[in-house]
């Protein structure tokens, strides 16, 4: 048997513990233990979808949380799905209200006539007689960002032409919907999905997957629409993008060219990293005589007016705060006669 959501596949956990008629965990929600229900988390059965040869049932699970505070409940004894592994894509998170259709399940019904989901000591088990999913179910919504979400819902035309969209606003009343789409004629439940772009941050969303399909009854034909239960997301913030630290600074200079006397001099200096402008300085001996320094652009120029090696010494600091970054470096300059 293969157990999975639209996310993962699991495995069998142990062997099947089934009561009369073959059913695992039947019912609408069964206490254990007795003390359970203190927090007042049940889980339900919202409906489920079979396919048309009857090899495959997909059941949607919701929740219902009248405690009054939000309630975390991790993969273990007390959330967890049977047969199977524990993690089947039920939440760990459940606030309070009503959410229906958190997560799905498909399952193979020869191998396993249900399949239940365990919630803080209560059980409910999903069959392939369970409540069949209207023609449009709606489903939650994926993919949610601060400006795009993926609206999810499963269509069974039930042998009819049917065509589905989904209408979403900021309130109840929605005011925008998707494109009209055709889903076909078959008998199969399949997901249907629209994505949405250029949503606000931070905003409350609203939508509902309807349908309409086109019946025949002795010749002649009649419409019949299906509005999907309300969902709701709430997109992102918008993400607060701190820019990178500058880079460590480094003198990209590492020599001075030499020069000649009453010749044109002009040796350009050069950092990098840190923040700029950067400021230059002399330290200690000054340059050959004729030869000076701009301290904003870091440009050596002049007409050197005296021969020989000189040794000088000189500094960078950037214009980061409240600390600045400083560099020394000592370079040579030779000017011939």
């Amino acid at each position: 048997m293969s157990i999975r959501t639209t996310a993962r596949r699991g495995r069998i956990r142990g062997a099947l513990a089934l009561g009369a008629g073959g059913c695992l965990l039947c019912g609408i929600a069964v206490a254990v233990p007795a003390d359970a229900a203190t927090i007042a988390l049940v889980p339900s059965v919202d409906c489920v979808a079979v396919t048309p040869d009857g090899s495959l049932v997909t059941a949607y699970f919701g929740y219902t949380n009248t405690s009054g505070a939000s309630v975390n409940l991790s993969i273990g004894d007390s959330n967890e799905l049977l047969p199977g592994i524990q993690f089947q894509g039920q939440p760990t998170t459940f606030n309070t209200g009503s959410y229906p259709s958190v997560f799905s399940v498909t399952f193979d019904p020869v191998i396993a006539p249900s399949v239940s989901w365990i919630l803080n000591g209560l059980a409910v088990a999903a069959t392939a007689s369970s409540p069949p999913c209207a023609p449009g179910t709606t489903a939650p919504a994926s993919g949610v960002t601060a400006t795009a979400a993926t609206l999810n819902g499963v269509v069974n035309p039930g042998g009819t032409d049917t065509t589905y969209t989904f209408e979403y606003g900021t309130t109840p009343a929605y005011g925008n919907s998707t494109t009209v789409t055709d889903a076909g004629s078959g008998d199969a439940a399949e997901l249907v999905q629209a994505a949405l772009t250029g949503l606000s941050p931070s905003t409350t969303y609203y939508f509902r997957l309807d349908t309409s399909s086109v019946y025949s009854d002795n010749g002649g034909t009649f419409p019949a629409t299906s509005d999907g239960k309300q969902q709701s997301f709430t997109t992102q913030a918008t993400p607060v993008i701190t820019p990178p630290p500058p880079a460590a600074m480094a003198l990209v200079t590492t020599s001075l060219p030499a020069g000649k006397v009453r010749t044109p001099y002009s040796a350009p200096l050069s950092a990098a990293g840190g923040t700029t402008p950067y400021t230059w300085r002399l330290s200690g001996r000054a340059l050959p005589r004729g030869l000076w320094l701009n301290e904003k652009t870091g440009l050596i120029s002049g007409k050197p007016l005296e021969h020989g090696t000189f040794k000088v010494t000189i500094s960078v600091t950037d214009s980061s705060a409240p600390a600045r970054e400083s560099l020394t470096e000592q370079y040579g300059i030779t000017i011939a006669k």
